[in-house]
Order: structure tokens, then sequence, then C-alpha cells
């Protein structure tokens, strides 16, 4: 819990731009005859409102923040002048053409009353409800307008939407088995549901948005309750599998504002006052713009649906061409099984599903569950406009591949993703097809041109934001503004975690073979994968044997590629990252950089545990030299890799000695530890390379004597001397290590093949011992 607080203070801090109102137009109906019906809805619930409000406030009001501020309205408000409330006259009143439920309404806005004039408010837990009275004030309004209009021949009552805030406050989502809890959910409904109804509880799944309410009405009151937002927007991605972005409001006193958390990093609005006339329209407008905008300006994407009768989803993939659109087939898949969540708040939230084509006939259940045969993989990557311009483009790296290997998997020996379709995700909007991207998203799309410069000026928010947020790495530096496209992809075969290995000799197995694919994606494709860690590679078992595949190219580049200054930038995971990466060097990446991250993913698993439900708990490997590499700051992380890989006496004391003990004989156990000794060897201390490039540390170059006519102490101080020598030439041991990649790789495959082969054997011995095992207990 200490780490989410800390993101969420960073992200307050770092990666929120605050005070845009350009915020609130991404929530305004898209459809002109819709946005016209709103903004009348918007007039009418605002003029209501401030009838009946029009009465003297109590002179006990107190302050929003608890800080002096007497809390009664300012005198321009309408709430100082006479009282009008005998007008609403008998059990109904008429606003336009809708009759309203008196009673309802006058409890309604006397709840919003004590709010408004800071009444009765002695705690945070007590705001919730007047704040959930306005709400439902809103939402009453809409509800009569939309049951009349779906009375009548038109259609706007099709599709549309109440939103209904929980009954329950500050309470624990039944959908997560975290102690994070909701202030108050914020939901979808149906037009005709009851809005008077006192048990409602909103779990992740179902919310539109959280809002988080502090008493305090100053900006510390504000931070407090975007942190709240911030971790509640984290569960909210991994509970809606169809989540594209998430909306939040704050309450700090009676300050209201709406938050917007995209890939890149979040934005607030300013400040809306309900205790001003203008502030309590602006929350209206927000409302009723929700109720009346697409589906996909809540942040959800249109192309999954869940089936309630089958109780699977349904999801739209590109063809096989890699397209969607008019005039192009979209295939069906369906799926009940996620096998990745999206576990955090900024980045690309990649999701995996487990899915067939075949559409479920009964309902899923654990007695008739769905059979997948294919993997699909969703996620935001950092793309080029024009797709045919980007050289990241994982689709096409992946039907390089195919085309390249296909021929020789057989021959090599090695287990790769096939794609079967997969290209950019489209929708459509408003009766035309868009591309779902972030421009779209932010309303640069063709439909809303009328708003670019409100639009224009949220992407470069979101491009000014990419920097600051340290769970993405660094935003490709192009020079158009940040961009990140929508991509899904079918591929196969389905395979495991990582984690989820049983041995050492299977964990070898699988990290061994993640290499040997890695190298021939190198070697026969041209295709640099530059993101090797954990959660991109598989566990594949085929006749009792694990195998490994090496997944996820969303930072893969073509090595074809006539513009190649893709290869100097920051890519990866960050534990696993190489040093050359991690320094931002203007070093070229290259496949060894790979070697390195997968050296730093052997040492991790190693000293953590190999085998599943047998590992170490982070309490315990927060003792070891090896934490470090998970260190906050970036320098810090650095420093660690270079001392512990600076030599073979640093890296066996720093991080080898600490390896788990696992294994049933010697042998295994073993295995891992000359796995690391044998890949820091070969990076780190190759004969290939000169001393001087030994190690990490850059070096002063030595003076080659032809003659050495010195004795040894004479030698020594020479040798220290020149160490000392500014003006001798130092010496990078990355650069040439770039510069030989080739030769090492190649190296590096060699061994890699020998600790293959005997791990492969050791699973044959072990399933071999446990098959006899199991025949000789049917005997006894």
């Amino acid at each position: 819990m200490t780490e989410m607080h800390n993101a969420a203070n960073a992200c307050y801090e770092q990666c929120l731009e605050k005070d845009q109102d350009s915020i609130l137009s991404l929530a305004r109906p898209q459809d002109h005859e819709r946005l016209v019906l709103a903004q009348e809805i918007i007039k009418e619930a605002a003029q209501f409102m401030e009838s009946y409000l029009d009465t003297a406030p109590s002179s006990s009001a107190q302050s929003a923040d608890g800080m002096g501020d007497t809390g009664e309205p300012c005198p321009d408000s309408p709430m100082q002048q006479s009282s009008t409330l005998t007008d609403l006259g008998s059990s109904t009143q008429r606003a336009g053409d809708i009759v309203y439920n008196r009673t309802l309404l006058k409890e309604k806005l006397d709840k919003v009353r004590e709010w408004i004039l800071w009444q009765s408010i002695s705690n945070e837990k007590a705001m919730y409800g007047p704040i959930g009275a306005f709400i439902e004030y809103v939402a009453l309004i809409v509800q009569k307008k939309l049951i009349s209009f779906a009375d009548s021949s038109s259609d706007y009552g099709l599709g549309r939407r109440l939103v209904l805030p929980s009954t329950k406050f500050d309470y624990i989502s039944p959908d997560t088995d975290d102690t994070m809890r909701i202030g108050m959910g914020l939901a979808r409904a149906n037009i005709s549901d009851p809005i008077d109804d006192n048990c409602r509880r909103f779990s992740y799944y179902e919310v539109l948005a959280v809002l988080e309410a502090k008493r305090k009405g100053n900006d510390n009151g504000f931070k407090d309750a975007f942190k709240r937002l911030y971790m509640n927007a984290r569960e909210m991605y991994q509970q809606q599998h169809n989540l594209r972005f998430a909306w939040g409001v704050t309450v700090s006193g009676r300050l209201v504002r709406v938050c917007h958390f995209g890939h890149d990093g979040a934005i607030s609005s300013c400040h809306m006052d309900v205790s001003m006339p203008k502030g309590r329209r602006l929350f209206i407008e927000l409302l009723v713009n929700w109720s009346f905008c697409e589906e996909s300006q809540l942040g959800r994407d249109p192309t999954m649906e869940y089936l309630h009768d089958l109780r699977c989803w349904q999801i739209a993939c590109p063809s096989e061409k890699g397209c969607m659109g008019e005039g192009a087939d979209v295939k069906y898949y369906y799926f009940s099984t996620v096998r990745c969540q999206a576990e955090r708040v900024f980045g690309r939230h990649t999701r995996c599903f487990l899915a067939t084509d075949i559409m479920p006939t009964a309902v899923i259940s654990t007695t008739n569950p769905l059979i997948p045969t294919v993997v699909i993989k969703d996620s935001w990557a950092f793309s080029k406009r024009n797709a045919s311009d980007d050289a990241c483009d994982e689709v096409r790296s992946l039907n390089k591949i195919k085309e390249g290997l296909s021929a020789q998997a057989a021959a090599k020996d090695i287990i790769f993703p096939k794609i079967e379709a997969g290209g950019r995700v489209s929708f459509q909007r408003n009766g035309e097809w868009v591309e779902d991207n972030t421009d779209m998203m932010y309303g640069q799309g063709k439909l809303v041109e009328d708003n670019a410069d409100t639009t224009n000026e949220l992407s470069k928010l979101a491009e000014n934001n990419a920097d600051n947020v340290n769970e993405l790495g660094k935003a490709p530096s192009d020079d158009g503004p940040l961009f990140r496209a929508h991509r899904r992809i079918v591929m196969s075969p389905i395979g495991e975690p990582l984690c989820s290995t049983k041995s050492v000799a299977e964990f070898v197995t699988v990290v061994c073979d993640a290499m040997r694919c890695h190298s021939a994606f190198v070697d026969d494709c041209n295709i640099l994968h530059r993101d090797i860690s954990d959660n991109n590679i598989l566990v594949v078992r085929r006749e009792g044997i694990a195998r490994g595949m090496l997944i996820d190219f969303d930072c893969a580049i073509d090595l074809e590629q006539k513009e190649r200054d893709n290869l100097n930038k920051v890519t990866g995971t960050i534990p696993y990252m190489s040093i050359n990466n991690l320094s931002e060097s203007d070093i070229e990446r290259t496949s060894l950089d790979d070697w390195e991250s997968m050296l730093c993913l052997v040492c991790w698993f190693a000293t953590r545990g190999t085998i599943s439900g047998k590992r170490r708990g982070d309490k315990e490997l927060a003792e070891f030299p090896i934490a470090e590499w998970r260190h906050d700051s970036t320098n810090g992380m650095i420093t660690a890799k270079m001392s512990a890989f600076s030599s073979p006496e640093s890296f066996m004391s720093t991080i080898v000695n600490h390896f788990k003990p696992e294994g049933d004989n010697g042998e295994e156990s073993d295995l891992l530890k000359r796995l690391a000794m044998s890949i820091h060897k070969c990076l780190f201390r190759n004969r290939r390379l000169t001393p001087d490039c030994h190690g990490t540390f850059e070096m002063q170059k030595h003076v080659e004597l032809e003659r050495c006519e010195l004795s040894i102490d004479e030698l020594e101080a020479y040798e220290l001397d020149s160490l000392l020598d500014e003006s001798l030439p130092r010496v990078n041991p990355f650069k040439e290590r770039a510069e030989k990649w080739k030769e090492i790789s190649k190296q590096l495959l060699a061994f890699t093949n020998v600790f293959w082969e005997k791990a492969m054997e050791l699973q044959k011995e072990a399933n071999k011992a446990n098959s006899n095992t199991a025949i000789g207990n049917i005997y006894q």
C-alpha cells in the first residue's frame, strides 16, 4: 500500500495538469440532436434548482475547509434573494413539458442545500449524502425527459443512460482483495431504474467514475482526494477489461473537479464552486453530458461487449488484412478467461484474453467451460500516425517472423507466436468508422473538427506528461504530438506465465528457449525484441515438457528499416533493463542489451525462487543486494547493476551467493549458477574484448610498453599514475561491446544451447521417474 501511496503522490506532483477546463469537452455529446437535447435539460435543471434554492441561508453555515470561512454564499448568489419555495405550488411542478414529483425533488434539493450552505457537515462521510442528492436530482430531470421521448416516435431514449451514485459510502468493493475504499461510486443505470433505491453499492467492475470527497476546501483537500482517485483508477483498469481511460471526480469542500486518467498522465478541470450558480450549472452539465455521450466518451471500448446470457465476452478483431471498418471483414471471438490485466494507471494497458472464434451455445460455467484456441492481445503502444511509417509495429513484426520462421521452426526446434489476425482497432461512431487512438480519444477525429483548438491543447498536455510517468520508461521523441494506437492481435499457441515453472530444469529450459527464439528473430528475420522480461516469456507445455516462447513485440524494431534512430532510445521493463539502456546512452542498442536483460531476469528469479509456490517473499528479498535493481531512483539502479556486474568476484558475492537453493539434486541446483556465471562472463569478461573493456566502468587505456625495464614497484606506480592521468583516452566498455555484438551473440547462443539441452534432459529424466513411481503405486 505504501508503494501505491508513493505512486499517487508522484502522479499528483509530476503527471497531473491542473485547471484545464478543456477536459469538460471530452464528455460533450457528438451527435448534434442529442447535444441540443442535453443543453435543454441542462438549462431546465439549472433553472429549476436555482428557483428552489432561492431562499435565505442559515446564519450558522460553517467553512468548507474548516479554516475560518463563513461558508455563506456570495452576495450575487440568487440564494440571497427572497424565497420562492411556495412557487412549487401543488404536489407536482412542471418544467417544460415534463411533470416532476414535487416531494422527491424537494427531498433531493433540501439535501443539496446542506452541502451548498455547509450545514451539518461534521465529517467527510457526511458530505456524500448531499453530493449524492445533487447527482440524483439531475438523474430525475434526465429520466423524465428521456422517458417522455422514449414514449414518442423519437429515439432519444434508446441507448441513453442515467448516472446514479452509490448509496453506500466509503466502502470496499466486493471485486477486489485490496483494502482500497471507494468514497462514492458513480455508475450507469437504465432510464427506467428507480432513483430512490437505498441499496446501491457499485463494484469497480461497474463504476463509470469514482468520486472522492475531502472536507478541506483548499489545495491540500484536492490533493488528498486526487491521490485516492489515482488508486481507485488502478482498480478500475484491473476490473474493467474494456476500459480505455478512466474518469474521476474530486470534491474538496464545495469545490468540484473532474479528472481524466489517460495513458500518459492525468488532467483535472478548474474547480466548480457549488456555492455559486455557475459552479452548480457546470456540475449539472457534466452529469447530463455523461448521460447523453457515446460509450466511447465514457472510456468504454465499443468493440467489446459482455454477453450476460452466455456469461462471456464478445470481442471484435481486425481481419486477416489487419483492418476494421467499412468494407473490411470483422471477426468476432469469445472469452471468459483473462490471462493478463491492465495493472497500471498509465502505460500500454496490455490485456490478454484466452478466446475462441466459436460462439458458445450455452451458458459458460465450470461444468461447461469455454475452450480457448487463441490468445488475443489488446494494447496501446506508442506508434506513428501512419501505420506504414511505424518501425515498431508489432503486427508487422509478427507477420515478418511468421514468414521467416514457419519453414524453419521444426528444424530449429523453437516455438514462436504465430499471428492469425491483427491490426489497429476501429469502431463506428455516429455512423462513421473511426480509428481508436489517442487523437480520437482527445477529440482530434474527423467528427469534432470544431473543437480543434481544445483538443490540440489536450494532446499537448498528454505529451508533456509522458516524460514524467516513471511507469512508462520514455515516450518516443518524435517531432509530432504524442500518439498511441489501439492494437489487437490474435495469436497462437496459448502459454502460461513464467512464474508457473515447477522445477529449476523447467525454468532453465524456458528462458533458454526464449533466447534461442530471440536469436532466430535477429538472424533470420532482422527483428530485435528490446523488452526481455518475465511478462514476455511464456511456458508452453507439450507432452509433459515445459518449453519457452518469447512474446510481446510492442518495443521490437525491424533492423532492415532505413531509419534506425530508434536503436538508441530507452525501451523495455525497468527492473530488467540493461545498464546501457537505463543510462540513456547514445550507444546503439543491440541484441547484447537483451542478453543482459535476460541475465537480470535469471538472477532475479534465481534469488526469489523459480519453483511455483516456493518463492521468497518481498520482505525477505529486500534484504539482498539485488533489491537495489528495483530502486526508486534510476541512478540507484544503474549504480547497483554496474557494481554487481563489474567483475566475476563482485557478481558472485553480491548476486550469485544469494540464489535460493532449489532442486532435488546437486546437478539441477547448480544449473542456474552456472548459467548466470556463463552469461556474465560472456558479456563482461569476454576474450574477444580488450582487457580495458572488461567490466562495467570506463577506464583509461593502458600504455603498452615494448620492453619493460621497470621494477614491480615502479610498474605499479606507473600504472597507478596512468590511471590518474586524464590526458590518456578513456575506454567505454559498452561501445566496443556494441561493435562486436554479432560475434558475442553467437557465442551466447552456443552455450545457451548447451544449457538448454541439459535442462531438457533433466526434465525428461524427472518425467520418467515420476511415471515409474506412478506405475509402481498402481501395483502396490
